[in-house]
């Protein structure tokens, strides 16, 4: 019980901490911003990611909450993958999952695009996991503070059309670890605090296709939320 109640105090930001995850995203937003123009094609997902971490360094904030994730084409079905030699190239989804850190704070975003124009494929899976996003932001402003309902109505969207692919939770706390305290998850009793920082990140992962996900950080407020990332992620905007 105990610790439980150091997770419920540590969750709740003030607002300097509140400030410290604001800036570590804007500085993220940039660096995505320079990574997505750094993009052409045959650039390899390894040297892309290489040019974050010199970004982060260029922008002050060389302490990243975790290693980038860059891929390309079918490796984006990976959910944790290390960038490696492989090339882009037209027709391909290209997932980038960064974040860095101010004074101990962590950031934390995912921003999936397409290399070219999307098949019809690619667009539905895009649509589909921005529509399970929506869902279960939804329930965030209808008041709804129970982790497992808000982590089951996205779950349960995407469930219905490619049954078991969405295999992590909804999404996390952020704080001075980049995985706290509290955690959307279909199972999880966890009651989301006013005051806390979410991510919610829901996404689809094709073996030997691709993959989408999108992440948000959001600040948890008694009437609703507060969408801490500043970067659009509709479908003609994620279109390179």
């Amino acid at each position: 019980m105990e610790t439980k109640l150091i997770h419920e105090v540590r969750a709740v930001k003030s607002k300097k901490e509140l400030a410290n995850i604001i800036k570590a995203q804007r500085i993220s937003e940039w660096v995505l911003q320079e990574a997505v123009k750094y993009l052409r094609d045959g650039v390899g997902e390894l040297e892309v990611a290489n040019f974050i971490k010199k970004s982060f360094v260029k922008f002050g904030a060389p302490i990243l909450s975790f290693p980038p994730i860059v891929a390309f084409g079918k490796s984006s079905a990976d959910i944790h993958h290390e960038p490696n030699g492989t090339k882009l190239k037209r027709g391909d989804i290209v997932m980038f999952d960064i974040g860095t850190t101010v004074n101990h704070y962590c950031s934390d975003m995912t921003r999936t695009y397409f290399w070219g124009e999307p098949n019809a494929k690619q667009k539905k899976i895009y649509l589909d996991v921005l529509k399970a996003q929506d869902l279960a932001l939804n329930k965030v402003m209808q008041g709804e503070r129970r982790a497992g309902v808000i982590d089951r109505t996205a779950r349960n969207f995407l469930a219905k059309i490619y049954k078991n692919n969405f295999k992590h939770g909804l999404g996390h706390g952020v704080g001075t670890v980049i995985h706290e305290w509290p955690n959307f998850k279909p199972k999880s009793g966890d009651i989301i605090p006013a005051g806390c920082v979410m991510t919610i990140e829901p996404g689809i992962y094709l073996k030997g296709f691709g993959g989408v996900r999108i992440e948000d950080m959001y600040l948890i407020t008694k009437n609703g939320c507060v969408n801490l990332t500043n970067v659009p992620k509709d479908l003609d905007n994620v279109i390179l």
